[in-house]
């Protein structure tokens, strides 16, 4: 009988083989799939959106990847929390477990065969259902249905209890200590049952569950501390104490990041939910201090790094709560040791998350580091000023802060300076902190010059590392620290009394400060290396052909402009303050036209300063092909226009003028200038679009602003005499003074064309020719019928003169190119 059954055995033993083998593949066939996922080889499934606080922690499917094999063949593998995270590589665990077992297969013996291939069977079915599961994505629906709704479930039937046991409260129906005591019951038997579920393999349906009976704990303890004071306040205190633990360790034991959330939460509810509105201090700061500590500790092992920022929104919150209920100077050197403490606190997160373990810093690491440095020493500099500490203490304390970060910068580049984001960091708060100590110490306006080093350290940082927030954050602080120059230091030193001397005083000082930081910041974009998205950097264009800049050329000309800007501002109100200084000593001593002397000097600087600047301006950028500074100098050169023509002009007849050597005429000469300058440069250079016609513009510009002085030195002067002359006089100088206009205008159209003719410029010939036709007009039209014979005369022969030699130019023009021709 037993030789008869041998067929059948073996032909089973085939069969359970060929299953096995079946399974086999398949396994293996994932393990190539997830490979080949994970090499970008095959388009991945569409990725859930990460939630926010999964965006600020620290992936560790590096350090599961990495766990023995071991490990998992002696135990179960315990299902992961997240189910997104084993989707993505739950095929490369399974593939590892599946070769061994199907090595111990293949070195078994052939009579245990049978039993092997039904255990590996009996192990292979749920593992394959669980990586079904784990490979399904969640839709919407199963994240609506399965996470969202449960949540909102258990705080409706947190609510749904509150208001039964409140209606129950009212009727009378059950007293204080039975209602606190059915409440902790309930939150107590939610957490059993939670920790119930989570042992079936409901994890996320344990979470709402333990995080519900929390919320209930809390509820009730404070219930029988406020509401029936059955409670002392320490006890009060120290069971939501508890229950903050408790939640802490529950969220570890649980791997649930939203149970520690809650916990965080209800931590620093604590003391204001118990507070009897007296202040105390210690205590409260000595909790805060614990507390962080625990949150931040479970923030490191469980890399939880969004628990970091909560606990230190938490801490800045309740420290400034604390501060404006019961801060006072008496206060200051505890309460000065215990935001000390918490600021190292803080400061020595990026030392364990990013130093100790070698791994990269982010974005975040470094804006908590800032926002930790500026809230401590700002928070600091309030309470000793308050205090009567105005210089040489926070002087002493930003020093002291700027060490601090010297020794923080010596510990990351001694572990290899690897991370640049983190130790370019240190090394601008380092900066920014020994600048701080100087100016505050040297009575500078040191806001302004902090934020300067600063946002040129948060610029040369992201630069550097290749970090666009960092240099992106540098743009903001230039802003704010803009604003503030112009709305407290230009402010602030603005008074005429005293001594005042120009650019040696301390708004120029904050300002020059200001100025180099952005031409430095300038500098660094227009060397740095920046990258696009595509992982290239995008041309620097030849701005000529109206190619859009990249970000690092961007950013260069809005520091140029800005630093430029600043300039102009600082000379301006420098200039306008000197003069409005005099002009108003003389009018205090009655002088009235000495005052009206230092009126036009002040006039007369100002149009100097903004012609010559952006006369500058327009000849620099067309120089090195910079088109923002060319219109910044043609903004700046038609605001000198404007002023010239409505303030300047107003002195062309003032008493104290020389024919041509006054400040008036200086004046249009200068800008007449600026505009030569400008056109030359444009014409020098060949310009595509709008820019192509700028050049004829100034030129025409240039030459009607010099009509216009010389018309008004011509009116000034006789303006100027009729004071002391008679009637008659007046009559006489009225008639000079038309002659001298048709003179003037006849003899600068001759100029013109002359010019025209010589430099072969049409744009001259047809001006010349306007401007010829202009004074005909005046001449026949009113020279004829206003003037006097022996005025009309000369009106007259002038202007034939003119006329005739220009049309014999012109007719000598034609007979030569007809004989050419």
């Amino acid at each position: 009988m037993a030789e008869e059954q041998t067929p059948r055995e073996l032909l089973a033993q085939l069969v359970e083989r060929l299953d096995h083998l079946e399974r086999v593949l398949q396994s293996q066939t994932a393990r190539l799939y997830a490979v080949e996922r994970r090499l970008g080889l095959e388009a991945p499934p569409p990725a859930q959106r990460r939630p926010l606080y999964e965006s600020l922690t620290d992936e560790r499917e590096e350090a599961r990847a990495a766990a023995p094999q071991s490990e998992q063949h002696r135990t179960a593998p315990a299902p992961e929390p997240r189910a997104a995270r084993e989707g993505a590589d739950g095929g490369l665990r399974e593939a590892p477990h599946a070769a061994g077992q199907e090595a111990r297969e293949t070195s078994a013996g052939a009579p245990n065969a049978a039993d092997e291939s039904a255990r590996a069977a009996r192990e292979a079915k749920p593992r394959e259902e669980k990586k079904a599961r784990e490979e399904t994505p969640r839709d919407l629906e199963s994240v609506i249905g399965g996470s969202w709704f449960s949540w909102v479930g258990i705080i409706a039937v947190t609510f749904g209890v509150a208001f039964a046991l409140k209606y129950a409260f009212e009727n009378e129906w059950v007293g204080p200590r039975t209602r606190v005591a059915l409440g902790a019951l309930g939150g107590l038997a939610l957490l059993g049952v939670g920790e119930r579920l989570r042992r079936r393999g409901m994890r996320p349906y344990a979470y709402v569950l333990s995080g519900g009976g929390l919320l209930i704990l809390y509820l009730s303890i404070y219930a029988a501390y406020d509401f029936y004071g059955l409670l002392a306040q320490p006890v009060a205190f120290l069971l939501m104490t508890l229950v903050t633990a408790a939640a802490v360790m529950l969220s570890v034991r649980l791997d649930a990041l939203p149970v520690a959330v809650l916990g965080l939460v209800g931590g620093f509810l604590t003391p204001a939910l118990i507070s009897t509105g007296q202040d105390n201090q210690v205590a409260l700061f000595t909790y805060v201090a614990l507390l962080d500590a625990g949150v931040l500790s479970v923030a490191y092992f469980k890399r939880w790094r969004v628990l970091d920022f909560l606990s230190f929104a938490g801490t800045v919150v309740m420290t400034l709560g604390w501060a404006a209920k019961f801060y006072n100077h008496t206060k200051l050197w505890p309460t000065l040791v215990f935001v000390t403490l918490l600021f190292v606190l803080y400061s020595l997160l990026a030392v364990f998350h990013n130093v100790l373990p070698r791994r990269r810093s982010r974005w975040f690491d470094v804006a908590l580091l800032a926002w930790n440095a500026t809230l401590y020493f700002g928070f600091s500099y309030l309470m000793l000023a308050e205090a009567g500490y105005e210089h040489t203490l926070p002087a002493s304390l930003a020093l002291l802060v700027s060490a601090f970060f010297v020794v923080l910068f010596y510990a990351a580049w001694s572990r290899g300076g690897e991370d640049r984001l983190l130790v370019y960091a240190y090394v601008g708060a380092a900066v920014v902190f020994f600048t701080a100590a100087v100016a505050i110490q040297l009575e500078l306006q040191w806001v302004t010059v902090v934020w300067s080093v600063e946002a040129l350290m948060l610029t040369w940082t992201g630069l550097r590392s290749g970090e666009p927030a960092a240099r992106r954050a540098g743009l903001f602080v230039y802003a704010a620290a803009l604003l503030h120059w112009l709305a407290f230091d230009a402010r602030e030193f603005a008074s005429l009394g005293g001594d005042f001397v120009p650019l040696l005083n301390a708004r120029a000082l904050s300002c020059a400060a200001l100025v180099g930081s952005l031409a430095a910041a300038a500098w660094l974009y227009r060397r740095a290396p920046l990258v696009a998205e595509g992982g290239e950097r995008t041309a620097s264009p030849d701005d000529e052909g109206g190619a859009v800049l990249d970000e690092g050329e961007a950013a260069a000309a809005l520091c140029t402009l800005a630093a430029n800007g600043l300039a102009v501002t600082l000379l301006s109100l420098d200039l306008s303050d000197y003069f409005g200084r005099r002009k108003s000593l003389a009018q205090g001593l009655g002088q009235g036209l000495e005052a009206a002397r230092a009126e036009n000097a002040r006039q007369f600087s100002l149009t100097a300063l903004w012609s010559i600047y952006g006369a500058t301006l327009v000849a620099y950028g067309a120089r090195r092909r910079l088109r923002a500074l060319r219109w910044a100098g043609l903004a700046l050169l038609l605001t000198a226009t404007v002023k010239v023509l409505a303030l300047d002009l107003s002195f062309h007849d003032a008493a104290w003028h020389v024919p041509v050597l006054n400040q008036t005429f200086m004046a249009f000469a200068l800008v007449v200038a600026s505009y030569a300058l400008a056109a030359r440069s444009y014409a020098g250079e060949g310009r595509a679009g709008v820019e192509r016609a700028f050049a004829p513009a100034l030129v025409v510009v240039a030459h009607v602003l010099m009509i216009v002085a010389l018309s008004a030195e011509a009116v000034g002067y006789f303006e100027a005499s009729r004071g002391a002359a008679d009637e008659a006089r007046l009559r006489d100088l009225e008639l000079a003074e038309q002659l001298s206009l048709s003179v003037v205008w006849a003899l600068y159209g001759a100029g013109l064309l002359l010019a025209g003719r010589v430099r072969h410029s049409r744009l001259l010939r047809l001006m010349a020719l306007a401007l010829l036709g202009l004074t005909t007009l005046k001449v026949f039209f009113f020279d004829l019928s206003g003037l006097e014979s022996a005025y009309r005369i000369v009106s007259f022969i002038v202007l034939g003169a003119i006329l005739l030699a220009v049309s014999y130019l012109y007719q000598k023009s034609q007979r030569r190119a007809a004989s050419e021709g």
